[in-house]
């Protein structure tokens, strides 16, 4: 079958998915300084987990930094990576409140502070929209698309 004939019958943009607050685009200005020349968009469920303060953590941590978290690790496994598919992992302090995912482990280091996991996300690179073949980075969790 040749799929270059079929019909596009409806298309979703990554502008359209900024737009309705289903991707994040990171500030280039924090990428660049982890050294990341492309744009870099997160899904809202990263962002939303991962990114944004847990309750009752806002004097231990910001939101800059916890960004920067996931930036930078997403970087350091990048410079060894040479595929357009990514799994990297990085420690996020959340409240032990009994919603831990699949893809969120206790630390071996740090068995004893449930509030450290370990969490893996996935990442790709790809055109940044159907109508933009310029490349961007998606950080997503392993579940989504």
């Amino acid at each position: 079958m040749d799929y270059t004939e079929w019909e596009v019958i409806d298309t979703y943009s990554t502008k359209q998915a900024v737009a309705d607050g289903f991707l994040i685009l990171v500030d280039q200005k924090i990428s660049k300084e982890a050294g990341i020349k492309y744009p870099v968009y997160l899904t809202r469920a990263v962002w939303d987990k991962y990114v944004e303060l847990p309750e009752g953590f806002e004097k231990v941590q910001d939101l800059d930094g916890r960004l920067w978290d996931v930036i930078f690790m997403f970087a350091m496994a990048a410079r060894n990576c040479n595929q357009s598919l990514l799994s990297f992992k990085l420690n996020v302090v959340l409240a032990d409140k009994g919603d831990w995912e699949a893809n969120e482990k206790l630390d071996p280091e740090c068995l004893d502070n449930r509030t450290i996991r370990l969490v893996t996300l996935k990442s790709v690179i790809q055109p940044q929209d159907f109508d933009d073949p310029s490349p961007a980075i998606f950080i997503m969790k392993p579940s989504e698309d």
